[in-house]
Protein backbone atom coordinates (compact mmCIF):
# COMPACT_ATOMS: atom_id res chain seq x y z
CA UNK A 1 0.00 0.00 0.00
CA UNK A 2 1.00 3.25 -0.66
CA UNK A 3 0.78 6.97 0.20
CA UNK A 4 0.54 10.53 -0.83
CA UNK A 5 1.63 12.73 1.69
CA UNK A 6 2.61 16.37 0.87
CA UNK A 7 5.62 17.44 2.41
CA UNK A 8 7.18 21.09 2.66
CA UNK A 9 10.54 21.67 0.50
CA UNK A 10 12.60 21.49 3.76
CA UNK A 11 11.22 17.74 4.14
CA UNK A 12 11.63 16.96 0.94
CA UNK A 13 15.62 17.66 1.42
CA UNK A 14 15.67 16.26 4.77
CA UNK A 15 14.87 12.65 3.26
CA UNK A 16 17.34 9.70 2.62
CA UNK A 17 18.17 8.42 -0.73
CA UNK A 18 15.86 6.32 -2.24
CA UNK A 19 15.19 3.10 -0.82
CA UNK A 20 16.22 3.99 2.92
CA UNK A 21 13.18 4.34 5.57
CA UNK A 22 12.38 7.94 6.85
CA UNK A 23 10.44 8.96 9.78
CA UNK A 24 7.59 11.70 9.02
CA UNK A 25 5.62 13.79 11.49
CA UNK A 26 2.15 13.64 10.02
CA UNK A 27 -1.06 15.12 9.72
CA UNK A 28 -4.40 13.64 8.24
CA UNK A 29 -6.67 16.59 7.25
CA UNK A 30 -10.08 15.41 6.20
CA UNK A 31 -11.94 17.94 3.99
CA UNK A 32 -15.62 17.21 2.18
CA UNK A 33 -13.57 15.98 -0.98
CA UNK A 34 -10.29 14.31 0.15
CA UNK A 35 -8.24 13.14 2.73
CA UNK A 36 -4.70 14.35 2.59
CA UNK A 37 -1.66 13.85 4.21
CA UNK A 38 0.97 15.90 5.44
CA UNK A 39 4.21 14.71 6.43
CA UNK A 40 7.25 16.68 8.70
CA UNK A 41 10.90 15.35 9.37
CA UNK A 42 10.40 17.71 12.55
CA UNK A 43 7.51 17.96 15.24
CA UNK A 44 8.28 21.89 15.27
CA UNK A 45 7.09 21.59 11.65
CA UNK A 46 3.89 19.72 12.42
CA UNK A 47 3.08 22.25 15.19
CA UNK A 48 3.39 24.98 13.53
CA UNK A 49 1.57 23.86 10.40
CA UNK A 50 -1.75 23.25 12.83
CA UNK A 51 -1.08 26.49 14.20
CA UNK A 52 -1.06 28.09 10.55
CA UNK A 53 -3.95 25.97 9.47
CA UNK A 54 -5.72 27.28 12.12
CA UNK A 55 -5.66 31.06 10.80
CA UNK A 56 -8.15 32.30 9.05
CA UNK A 57 -7.66 32.33 5.27
CA UNK A 58 -4.11 30.05 5.62
CA UNK A 59 -4.70 26.58 3.55
CA UNK A 60 -2.72 23.63 3.82
CA UNK A 61 -1.10 24.62 0.87
CA UNK A 62 -0.21 28.31 2.18
CA UNK A 63 0.97 26.32 5.19
CA UNK A 64 3.38 24.55 3.18
CA UNK A 65 4.88 27.20 1.15
CA UNK A 66 5.77 29.24 4.71
CA UNK A 67 7.59 26.02 5.38
CA UNK A 68 9.12 25.61 2.26
CA UNK A 69 10.12 29.43 2.61
CA UNK A 70 11.05 29.64 5.86
CA UNK A 71 12.82 26.85 8.27
CA UNK A 72 10.48 26.22 11.42
CA UNK A 73 12.85 28.65 14.02
CA UNK A 74 13.31 31.41 11.59
CA UNK A 75 9.48 31.23 10.84
CA UNK A 76 8.19 31.15 14.25
CA UNK A 77 10.14 33.70 14.98
CA UNK A 78 9.31 36.25 12.66
CA UNK A 79 5.66 35.50 13.80
CA UNK A 80 6.33 36.16 17.46
CA UNK A 81 8.62 39.67 15.62
CA UNK A 82 5.10 40.46 13.94
CA UNK A 83 7.64 40.13 10.85
CA UNK A 84 5.19 40.66 7.63
CA UNK A 85 8.05 41.33 5.08
CA UNK A 86 9.26 37.62 5.86
CA UNK A 87 6.38 35.79 6.09
CA UNK A 88 4.92 37.15 3.34
CA UNK A 89 8.03 36.08 1.43
CA UNK A 90 6.23 32.84 1.06
CA UNK A 91 3.97 32.67 -2.74
CA UNK A 92 0.70 32.80 -2.24
CA UNK A 93 1.14 35.16 1.03
CA UNK A 94 -0.04 38.96 1.04
CA UNK A 95 0.76 41.68 2.94
CA UNK A 96 -2.74 41.09 4.64
CA UNK A 97 -2.63 37.61 5.16
CA UNK A 98 0.98 37.89 6.53
CA UNK A 99 -0.51 40.53 9.06
CA UNK A 100 -3.06 37.95 10.09
CA UNK A 101 -1.10 35.45 10.37
CA UNK A 102 1.03 37.38 12.44
CA UNK A 103 -1.45 39.14 14.76
CA UNK A 104 -3.64 35.47 15.46
CA UNK A 105 -0.54 33.36 15.80
CA UNK A 106 2.21 36.12 17.79
CA UNK A 107 0.88 34.85 21.18
CA UNK A 108 0.42 31.63 20.27
CA UNK A 109 4.06 31.19 19.15
CA UNK A 110 4.95 32.89 22.49
CA UNK A 111 3.47 30.10 24.51
CA UNK A 112 4.27 27.19 22.06
CA UNK A 113 7.77 27.40 22.50
CA UNK A 114 10.09 24.75 21.57
CA UNK A 115 11.46 26.82 18.46
CA UNK A 116 14.96 28.85 18.55
CA UNK A 117 15.82 31.88 17.16
CA UNK A 118 18.42 32.54 14.53
CA UNK A 119 20.99 33.51 17.49
CA UNK A 120 20.24 29.77 18.69
CA UNK A 121 17.91 31.68 21.75
CA UNK A 122 14.68 29.71 22.78
CA UNK A 123 11.82 31.86 21.90
CA UNK A 124 9.34 31.45 25.34
CA UNK A 125 8.10 28.18 26.08
CA UNK A 126 9.31 24.99 26.81
CA UNK A 127 11.94 22.63 25.77
CA UNK A 128 9.47 20.50 23.91
CA UNK A 129 7.31 22.97 23.07
CA UNK A 130 4.66 21.98 25.25
CA UNK A 131 5.40 24.93 27.88
CA UNK A 132 1.91 26.12 27.73
CA UNK A 133 0.07 23.01 28.10
CA UNK A 134 -1.89 24.32 25.46
CA UNK A 135 0.19 22.43 22.77
CA UNK A 136 0.04 19.13 25.00
CA UNK A 137 -3.50 19.71 26.44
CA UNK A 138 -4.64 20.31 22.82
CA UNK A 139 -2.99 17.10 21.26
CA UNK A 140 -4.32 15.42 24.29
CA UNK A 141 -7.65 16.56 23.70
CA UNK A 142 -8.11 15.59 19.98
CA UNK A 143 -6.22 12.43 20.94
CA UNK A 144 -9.13 11.67 23.34
CA UNK A 145 -12.02 12.99 20.92
CA UNK A 146 -10.40 10.68 18.32
CA UNK A 147 -11.05 7.44 21.01
CA UNK A 148 -14.41 8.49 21.37
CA UNK A 149 -14.96 10.68 24.40
CA UNK A 150 -16.96 14.25 24.60
CA UNK A 151 -14.91 17.11 24.01
CA UNK A 152 -15.88 18.65 27.62
CA UNK A 153 -14.88 14.87 29.34
CA UNK A 154 -11.49 15.51 27.60
CA UNK A 155 -11.14 18.67 29.01
CA UNK A 156 -11.83 17.71 32.42
CA UNK A 157 -10.02 14.83 32.97
CA UNK A 158 -6.66 17.08 31.17
CA UNK A 159 -7.50 19.24 33.46
CA UNK A 160 -7.27 17.30 36.30
CA UNK A 161 -4.59 15.20 34.91
CA UNK A 162 -2.19 18.30 34.58
CA UNK A 163 -2.95 19.53 38.02
CA UNK A 164 -2.12 16.33 39.64
CA UNK A 165 1.51 16.51 39.16
CA UNK A 166 4.19 17.55 36.31
CA UNK A 167 3.48 15.26 33.02
CA UNK A 168 6.32 15.97 30.68
CA UNK A 169 5.10 14.43 27.46
CA UNK A 170 2.09 13.62 25.29
CA UNK A 171 1.75 9.99 26.49
CA UNK A 172 2.00 10.54 30.05
CA UNK A 173 -1.10 12.96 29.85
CA UNK A 174 -3.20 10.31 27.77
CA UNK A 175 -2.47 7.77 29.81
CA UNK A 176 -3.14 10.16 33.33
CA UNK A 177 -6.55 11.41 31.45
CA UNK A 178 -7.66 7.98 30.23
CA UNK A 179 -7.33 6.82 33.82
CA UNK A 180 -9.61 9.42 35.19
CA UNK A 181 -11.87 8.72 32.89
CA UNK A 182 -12.32 4.88 32.92
CA UNK A 183 -15.26 4.33 35.04
CA UNK A 184 -13.46 2.69 38.05
CA UNK A 185 -12.24 6.19 38.55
Amino acid sequence: MGYRVFIPLSTYSALPPLGESAQLFTITVVREDAFHLYGFHEEKQKRLFGLLTSVSGVGAKIALALLSTHPADALAQAIANGDITAISRAPGVGKKGAQRIAMELKEKMAALGGFAAPGGVALPGGEMGFAAPVGLREEAASALVNLGYKRNQADAALAKALNSGDIEDLGELIKVALKLLSPQS
